[in-house]
Order: C-alpha cells, then sequence, then structure tokens
C-alpha cells in the first residue's frame, strides 16, 4: 500500500512541473496576424509523460515536448513539415497518426496539430501528429499551459 502512495506522489509531482507557462485559454486570445500563421502543437495527456521527444518544425527544434501542454509558432504562410523527434526504436504499433506531417499554413489562421502518445513494441512508445479543426484544437488547448519554445516570430 505504501509504494501505492508513493507511486502517486511521484506521477503528482512529475505532472506539477509540466504546469509551467500561461493557460490556453490567455495566451491564444490575440488574433494571428494577416501576413503570419500561427501553429499549435499540444498533448492533453499526461499519458507517457515519461516520453516528451522534440518537436521540429521545417527541420528547427522547437521543444513543447512536456505532456499536457502546448507549444505555439507564429510562423511565414505557405508549406511547413512538422515532426516528432522519437526514439530511434519507437514503433507506433496501432497506426494512428503520423512521426512527420506536412502543411499548408494560411496567413491570418491557426493550425492546431494534437500530440498523441501510442503504444509502443520495443520502447515505451512513439508521439505521432493528428491535425484536428480549429474548433477542437482550440477546446483542447484552453486548459493547458504554454511551454516554453524557441520557435521565433515570422
Amino acid at each position: 500500500m505504501r509504494g501505492g502512495y508513493l507511486g502517486a506522489l511521484v506521477v503528482a509531482a512529475c505532472l506539477a512541473g509540466c504546469a509551467s507557462g500561461p493557460m490556453g485559454s490567455a495566451a491564444l486570445t490575440d488574433n494571428v496576424k494577416s501576413n503570419t500563421a500561427r501553429l499549435v502543437v499540444y498533448r492533453t495527456s499526461a499519458l507517457g509523460f515519461a516520453v516528451q521527444p522534440n518537436y521540429v518544425v521545417d527541420g528547427r527544434v522547437i521543444g513543447g515536448r512536456q505532456a499536457a501542454g502546448f507549444v505555439a509558432c507564429e510562423l511565414p504562410p505557405g508549406r511547413h513539415e512538422v515532426a516528432v523527434n522519437n526514439m530511434p526504436l519507437s514503433t507506433n504499433l496501432f497506426g494512428q497518426g503520423s512521426e512527420k506531417v506536412s502543411l499548408d499554413l494560411r496567413a491570418g489562421s491557426t493550425t492546431y496539430l494534437s500530440a498523441q502518445p501510442q503504444m509502443g513494441i520495443v520502447t515505451p512508445g512513439a508521439i505521432t501528429l493528428i491535425q484536428v479543426t480549429e474548433d477542437q484544437g482550440r477546446a483542447d488547448v484552453a486548459s493547458l499551459h504554454q511551454s516554453n519554445g524557441s520557435c521565433g516570430k515570422a
């Protein structure tokens, strides 16, 4: 019984460490400038909180890998490649999502990618990206904390 309490305490401490930065409901209130596009990559689940690979846009690490958090980037409109740097041996067992997606970002709009942990065969698993609607993304991100990212302004 004592081990159960210790395990719960460790998980709670790790999750508390994830809670940094403003909430999505406050951080994403500004309109997107007409000459930029906003990309939001988020992870609602604390499942697999130890699996925290980097997010990469156009070959550049933008960070934001924490569970139950998001990273937002202002980017030039146009085609961009977004990827997850999973562990080399990670295998997506159930085939949902992809580790790499190409997006055509529109000026003045926001695109949301949900980063979802998947069950793995050899390693703890992989994080995959799934594009969601703006309404779904906005609702999912509202109660998440913004991660410190390194995606400069466009």
